[in-house]
Protein backbone atom coordinates (compact mmCIF):
# COMPACT_ATOMS: atom_id res chain seq x y z
CA UNK A 1 0.00 0.00 0.00
CA UNK A 2 1.22 3.46 -0.83
CA UNK A 3 2.07 5.80 1.74
CA UNK A 4 -0.84 8.47 0.89
CA UNK A 5 -3.17 5.45 0.24
CA UNK A 6 -2.50 4.67 3.78
CA UNK A 7 -2.69 8.01 4.96
CA UNK A 8 -6.00 8.22 3.54
CA UNK A 9 -7.50 5.44 4.91
CA UNK A 10 -6.18 6.26 8.20
CA UNK A 11 -7.70 9.72 8.36
CA UNK A 12 -10.97 7.88 6.69
CA UNK A 13 -10.88 6.20 9.73
CA UNK A 14 -10.73 8.92 12.34
CA UNK A 15 -13.16 10.54 10.31
CA UNK A 16 -15.81 7.66 10.10
CA UNK A 17 -15.24 7.19 13.65
CA UNK A 18 -15.44 10.80 14.83
CA UNK A 19 -18.25 11.81 12.54
CA UNK A 20 -19.97 8.80 10.91
CA UNK A 21 -20.81 8.06 7.96
CA UNK A 22 -22.26 11.51 6.53
CA UNK A 23 -18.95 13.19 8.18
CA UNK A 24 -17.06 11.23 6.13
CA UNK A 25 -16.62 13.06 2.57
CA UNK A 26 -13.77 13.18 0.09
CA UNK A 27 -13.55 16.85 0.05
CA UNK A 28 -13.51 16.94 3.96
CA UNK A 29 -10.89 14.54 3.75
CA UNK A 30 -9.13 16.17 1.59
CA UNK A 31 -8.47 19.11 3.24
CA UNK A 32 -7.61 17.14 6.10
CA UNK A 33 -5.17 15.62 4.08
CA UNK A 34 -3.95 18.55 2.67
CA UNK A 35 -4.18 17.23 -1.21
CA UNK A 36 -6.60 18.00 -4.23
CA UNK A 37 -9.50 15.35 -4.35
CA UNK A 38 -7.93 14.24 -7.06
CA UNK A 39 -5.17 12.49 -5.33
CA UNK A 40 -7.93 10.69 -3.30
CA UNK A 41 -9.96 9.56 -6.55
CA UNK A 42 -6.68 8.10 -7.94
CA UNK A 43 -6.56 5.77 -4.73
CA UNK A 44 -10.38 5.17 -4.47
CA UNK A 45 -13.57 5.34 -6.87
CA UNK A 46 -15.85 7.16 -4.29
CA UNK A 47 -16.51 7.07 -0.73
CA UNK A 48 -18.50 3.84 -1.08
CA UNK A 49 -15.37 2.33 -2.30
CA UNK A 50 -13.21 4.25 0.71
CA UNK A 51 -15.46 2.65 3.33
CA UNK A 52 -15.48 -0.66 1.64
CA UNK A 53 -11.59 -0.46 2.12
CA UNK A 54 -11.39 0.80 5.69
CA UNK A 55 -13.86 -2.52 6.06
CA UNK A 56 -11.88 -4.51 4.13
CA UNK A 57 -8.41 -3.51 5.70
CA UNK A 58 -9.95 -3.73 9.07
CA UNK A 59 -10.85 -7.48 8.43
CA UNK A 60 -8.10 -8.47 7.28
CA UNK A 61 -6.08 -7.58 10.04
CA UNK A 62 -8.72 -9.07 12.10
CA UNK A 63 -8.21 -12.24 10.20
CA UNK A 64 -4.73 -12.16 10.10
CA UNK A 65 -4.78 -12.28 14.30
CA UNK A 66 -7.46 -14.61 14.75
CA UNK A 67 -6.02 -16.93 11.82
CA UNK A 68 -2.44 -17.42 13.36
CA UNK A 69 -4.31 -19.19 16.52
CA UNK A 70 -4.43 -22.42 14.33
CA UNK A 71 -0.54 -22.99 14.94
CA UNK A 72 -2.27 -24.44 18.32
CA UNK A 73 -1.55 -28.04 18.64
CA UNK A 74 -4.65 -29.13 20.60
CA UNK A 75 -8.58 -27.73 20.08
CA UNK A 76 -8.18 -26.24 23.54
CA UNK A 77 -5.16 -24.21 23.13
CA UNK A 78 -6.40 -22.67 19.64
CA UNK A 79 -9.22 -21.98 21.52
CA UNK A 80 -7.05 -19.84 24.24
CA UNK A 81 -4.79 -18.35 21.09
CA UNK A 82 -8.17 -17.28 19.47
CA UNK A 83 -9.03 -15.50 22.56
CA UNK A 84 -5.95 -14.09 22.95
CA UNK A 85 -5.90 -13.06 19.48
CA UNK A 86 -9.25 -11.36 19.71
CA UNK A 87 -7.80 -8.96 22.81
CA UNK A 88 -4.63 -8.27 20.97
CA UNK A 89 -6.46 -7.40 18.29
CA UNK A 90 -8.90 -4.86 19.46
CA UNK A 91 -6.58 -3.47 21.95
CA UNK A 92 -3.67 -2.97 19.44
CA UNK A 93 -5.94 -1.60 16.43
CA UNK A 94 -8.84 -0.20 18.32
CA UNK A 95 -9.67 1.93 15.85
CA UNK A 96 -10.27 -1.29 13.34
CA UNK A 97 -11.38 -2.76 16.22
CA UNK A 98 -14.26 -0.03 16.42
CA UNK A 99 -15.12 0.22 13.05
CA UNK A 100 -15.94 -3.31 12.67
CA UNK A 101 -17.96 -3.62 16.09
CA UNK A 102 -18.33 -0.26 17.27
CA UNK A 103 -18.98 2.10 14.19
CA UNK A 104 -21.14 4.98 15.09
CA UNK A 105 -23.37 4.15 12.01
CA UNK A 106 -22.97 0.42 11.26
CA UNK A 107 -23.23 -0.48 7.43
CA UNK A 108 -26.04 -3.22 7.17
CA UNK A 109 -24.41 -6.29 6.03
CA UNK A 110 -26.44 -6.16 2.79
CA UNK A 111 -24.84 -3.11 1.84
CA UNK A 112 -21.43 -4.47 1.66
CA UNK A 113 -20.00 -6.25 -1.35
CA UNK A 114 -20.31 -10.72 -1.19
CA UNK A 115 -16.33 -10.41 -0.84
CA UNK A 116 -16.37 -8.12 2.36
CA UNK A 117 -19.39 -10.23 3.32
CA UNK A 118 -17.58 -13.33 3.64
CA UNK A 119 -14.53 -11.91 5.32
CA UNK A 120 -16.99 -11.20 8.22
CA UNK A 121 -18.77 -14.51 8.17
CA UNK A 122 -15.47 -16.27 8.30
CA UNK A 123 -14.20 -14.68 11.36
CA UNK A 124 -16.65 -15.62 13.52
CA UNK A 125 -16.98 -19.12 11.79
CA UNK A 126 -13.84 -19.15 12.91
CA UNK A 127 -15.12 -18.71 16.69
CA UNK A 128 -17.80 -21.53 16.28
CA UNK A 129 -15.47 -24.02 14.69
CA UNK A 130 -13.43 -23.52 17.46
CA UNK A 131 -15.79 -24.10 20.14
CA UNK A 132 -17.14 -27.07 18.11
CA UNK A 133 -13.35 -28.38 18.04
CA UNK A 134 -13.18 -28.02 21.75
CA UNK A 135 -17.01 -29.99 22.53
CA UNK A 136 -15.26 -33.06 20.07
CA UNK A 137 -12.35 -32.80 22.42
CA UNK A 138 -14.48 -32.80 25.59
CA UNK A 139 -13.02 -29.35 26.83
CA UNK A 140 -16.40 -28.14 27.01
CA UNK A 141 -19.82 -29.98 27.43
CA UNK A 142 -22.07 -30.62 24.62
CA UNK A 143 -24.07 -27.52 23.28
CA UNK A 144 -25.21 -25.71 20.23
CA UNK A 145 -21.59 -24.85 19.01
CA UNK A 146 -23.47 -21.40 17.38
CA UNK A 147 -25.24 -20.17 20.37
CA UNK A 148 -21.95 -20.92 22.59
CA UNK A 149 -19.85 -19.09 20.53
CA UNK A 150 -22.20 -16.29 20.47
CA UNK A 151 -22.13 -15.78 24.15
CA UNK A 152 -18.45 -16.21 24.10
CA UNK A 153 -18.16 -13.25 21.88
CA UNK A 154 -20.56 -10.96 23.57
CA UNK A 155 -18.62 -11.12 27.07
CA UNK A 156 -15.52 -10.85 25.38
CA UNK A 157 -16.67 -7.98 23.39
CA UNK A 158 -18.78 -6.08 26.09
CA UNK A 159 -16.06 -6.22 28.41
CA UNK A 160 -13.50 -4.90 25.45
CA UNK A 161 -16.56 -1.99 24.62
CA UNK A 162 -16.48 -0.85 28.05
CA UNK A 163 -12.46 -0.62 28.64
CA UNK A 164 -12.40 0.82 24.93
CA UNK A 165 -15.17 3.28 25.86
CA UNK A 166 -12.91 4.42 28.78
CA UNK A 167 -15.27 3.32 31.38
CA UNK A 168 -13.23 1.22 33.49
CA UNK A 169 -9.97 3.66 34.55
CA UNK A 170 -7.53 0.85 34.47
CA UNK A 171 -4.50 0.46 32.86
CA UNK A 172 -3.80 -1.74 29.59
CA UNK A 173 -2.10 -4.45 31.93
CA UNK A 174 -4.87 -4.69 34.43
CA UNK A 175 -7.67 -5.04 32.34
CA UNK A 176 -5.95 -7.76 30.49
CA UNK A 177 -5.73 -9.51 33.42
CA UNK A 178 -9.18 -8.68 34.28
CA UNK A 179 -10.31 -9.94 31.10
CA UNK A 180 -8.21 -13.36 31.37
CA UNK A 181 -10.10 -13.28 34.85
CA UNK A 182 -13.43 -13.27 33.64
CA UNK A 183 -12.89 -15.32 30.35
CA UNK A 184 -11.64 -18.00 32.66
CA UNK A 185 -14.74 -17.87 34.92
CA UNK A 186 -16.92 -18.00 31.74
CA UNK A 187 -15.26 -20.94 30.62
CA UNK A 188 -15.39 -22.97 33.98
CA UNK A 189 -19.05 -22.42 33.24
CA UNK A 190 -18.99 -23.94 29.87
CA UNK A 191 -16.58 -26.84 30.25
CA UNK A 192 -17.91 -30.36 30.91
CA UNK A 193 -18.55 -31.09 34.55
CA UNK A 194 -16.82 -34.64 34.64
CA UNK A 195 -13.76 -32.47 33.93
CA UNK A 196 -13.65 -30.62 37.42
CA UNK A 197 -14.04 -34.39 39.24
Amino acid sequence: MSDLKERILQCAVDLYLDQGLKGLSMRHLAEMLDVSATALYRHYRNKEDLVHSIIGEAAKVFGNYLFAALAGKTAKERFDLAATAYLNFALEHSKYYEVIFMGPQQLGAECLPEELQDKSRATFQFLVDRVQECMEAGCLRKDEPFGVAMTIWAHSHGLIAIFLAGKWPIEEPNFRILFGESQKRLMHGLEDPKLRS
